[in-house]
């Protein structure tokens, strides 16, 4: 696959969007600081900095059956946990520039400490997951489920990693178990080109269209445990990757 893609186009753009990404990185902060909120300095800024990276690369973004979810929940007055799969390390800005909800992602608390990409993360108010300690773990997990209870929606990709070979991965407890205590809906995504873009472990991005399928909402009070509902997202998002409608 390495071989056929392109080489100089992708060159050029990365060694445009690194520094655009520091003007962008520090626009977002004065916007944060003159409106006293990171989240939405970050949201000012981050969507049309990854729109314009994606047309560069030749990335074509859409969106398909976004329109036939609840008004609330398009507008962001309703919260909701969107879960799909995930072969791209582009998945999750693309989702920032696609998804007119503006989601945020679950990050690892010792993420806050790296430089640069904290601050960033910060900006975007993603909410920090603990992981070593079982009880701190469950401690910000509770947190977490009140945050998206009280509006917040996130994006998760349960497989816990990017597939290589493009097939759907088992999908992990853990999102579940926070939408089952949030109590919001759960949300399908079919991801589809973004192993074509930019496979894992690679830089070279490719130009191609990069399309989200969007499922009906699942409520978590229609199932008996947070394994049902894992076991019913997971044949959703498949159904929505071999050409299910929406």
């Amino acid at each position: 696959m390495t071989s056929d893609r392109p080489f100089l186009r992708p060159l050029l753009v990365w060694a445009f969007g690194a520094p655009a990404l520091a003007v962008a990185v520090a626009l977002a902060f004065l916007s944060a600081l003159l409106r006293r909120n990171g989240a939405k300095g970050f949201w000012t800024i981050a969507p049309g900095y990854i729109r314009l990276m994606a047309w560069l690369f030749g990335i074509r973004r859409s969106l398909e059956g976004w329109e036939e979810l609840p008004l609330d929940i398009r507008e962001g007055r309703q919260p909701a946990i969107f879960v799909g799969n995930h072969t791209s390390l582009l998945d999750p800005p693309l989702l920032i520039a696609t998804l007119p909800s503006h989601p945020v992602f679950l990050a690892k608390r010792e993420l806050a400490f790296v430089p640069f990409l904290g601050w960033v993360i910060w900006l975007a108010d993603f909410i920090f997951i603990s992981r070593g300690h079982r009880a701190k773990a469950l401690q910000s997990l509770h947190r977490a489920a009140r945050r998206i209870h009280d509006g917040q929606s996130i994006a998760a990709f349960p497989e816990g990693t990017r597939s290589r070979s493009g097939r759907l991965l088992p999908f992990k407890k853990g999102v579940f178990n926070l939408a089952w205590e949030a109590e919001v809906p759960v949300i399908p995504l079919g991801i589809l080109g973004g192993r074509h873009i930019l496979p894992a472990d690679g830089w070279r991005v490719a130009p191609g269209p990069y399309h989200l399928r969007v499922g009906y909402p699942v409520d978590p009070k229609d199932f008996s445990d947070a394994e049902a509902l894992r076991m019913d997202l997971q044949s959703r998002v498949r159904d929505l990757l071999e050409g299910a409608k929406p």
